[in-house]
């Protein structure tokens, strides 16, 4: 039967973590544009914001959208494109809701976001490999673009996450492994070779390369084909960086597809001290979820949830793996459409809403979200479920 191998395919979804923390405050969008609505601080409480697709959070309401970036307001739940050209109708390459990509940041009344491309020059001496990196800035008042940052020593990782402490955003990029073969050929990938941490200074427009997040995997041929790294979110005063690869190419029977990916993959816990500015591997397990006050992570061998949630430990008996989220005492498993009351242990079905995920508690009531479609629920209509 036909072999396939689990290498660069797979590694981005080695394990999705998702994080959320309160922070910028949005006033209620207008419905045509969400120009002079929007008021934002870098942070409040001096706690950094991650910013991950689907969980580009505010103080009501959330950035979300794969191809048209879109506001959610919490009051009103209406959907606003971010573009604040009058008239425009969100529907071409050339508004800026989708010029913007999955995850961007606001900051200061202007949204800022990546452009980047890698690709091979032809000169007069060769091919060569090249990366042209740009962060860009948009002002939520016009639309109207300017570069903040140009780089060229990686491709900034946008759809695992960043990080926007004060007026500095960090984020990883990937060198884009370029491999040339024997014919002249330069093949680029996005695992494997060197990932960097980075950050830009939002004010200045400072880039700086902290350097190569780890390099013990050099030595595994199969990690020069699936390496990959993003940040994970910020807890307890820390930034953590997740950092994964294969030691060997695993060949599986396509029958016999459905195979833990965490079981395949070395996977590997660092945190960053944003005042130090030291890298360390972490004492913790990598994460499922994490916010500053609580983290979660599975226990592969005892088959449970550990949950860390301020000066107490709870352990469920569930696996929460994909978008594992807390909000109010609860912790939200979109991987096994349940919930699970903190305080008591408690199983609760999610119900007709089986397929969305819970992505905010604001108001008293849960934000769910499913494509673009969104429900808001309170907590009785949730225990009902």
């Amino acid at each position: 039967m036909k072999k396939i191998i689990l290498t660069t395919i797979l590694c981005s979804a080695v394990l999705i973590t998702a994080g959320c923390t309160k922070t910028n405050d949005v006033t209620s969008a207008d419905k045509s544009n969400v120009s002079s609505n929007v008021e934002t601080n870098a942070s409040v409480n001096n706690v950094p914001q991650y910013i991950k697709v689907n969980a580009d959070y505010y103080a009501n309401g959330v950035i979300f959208g794969n191809e048209t970036a879109t506001f959610l307001d919490f009051d009103t739940m209406e959907k606003v494109p971010l573009c604040a050209v009058p008239n425009c109708v969100h529907n071409n390459a050339g508004c800026l809701s989708r010029i913007v990509g999955n995850v961007p940041v606001i900051y200061n009344d202007n949204i800022y976001y990546f452009s980047a491309k890698s690709d091979i020059n032809e000169t007069t001496d060769g091919r060569h490999f090249f990366i042209d990196s740009k962060l860009m800035k948009a002002s939520l008042d016009s639309s109207e673009t300017e570069i903040v940052s140009e780089f060229t020593d990686c491709v900034p990782v946008e759809l695992d996450g960043y990080l926007l402490n004060g007026n500095e955003l960090y984020f990883t990029g990937d060198n884009m492994n370029p491999q040339e073969d024997e014919y002249g050929n330069i093949n680029n990938s996005s695992t494997g070779g060197i990932h960097y941490l980075c950050s830009i200074n939002l004010d200045t427009g400072k880039y700086t390369n902290y350097g190569n997040i780890y390099d013990g995997d050099k030595e595994y041929d199969a990690a020069s084909r699936s390496s990959s790294a993003h940040i994970a979110g910020y807890y307890n005063k820390k930034m953590y960086i997740q950092y994964s690869f294969l030691k060997e190419d695993t060949v599986i029977d396509p029958a016999y597809a459905d195979v833990d990916l965490r079981e395949q993959f070395t996977i590997l816990n660092f945190e960053f001290d944003l005042k130090t500015k030291e890298l360390t591997e972490s004492q913790l397990p990598p994460p499922s979820y994490m916010d500053e006050d609580s983290y979660v992570y599975y226990d592969m061998q005892k088959k449970q949830s550990i949950v860390l949630s301020g000066k107490e430990t709870y352990t469920i008996d569930c696996d929460a793996n994909l978008n594992a989220r807390i909000f109010n005492g609860k912790l939200f498993v979109p991987y096994e459409r349940k919930w699970y009351d903190l305080s008591d242990k408690s199983e609760h079905s999610m119900g007709k809403y089986e397929d969305y995920d819970v992505i905010a508690y604001y108001n008293n009531c849960y934000i769910l979200l499913n494509g673009g479609k969104t429900i808001k629920l309170t907590e009785e209509e949730l225990s009902a479920l």
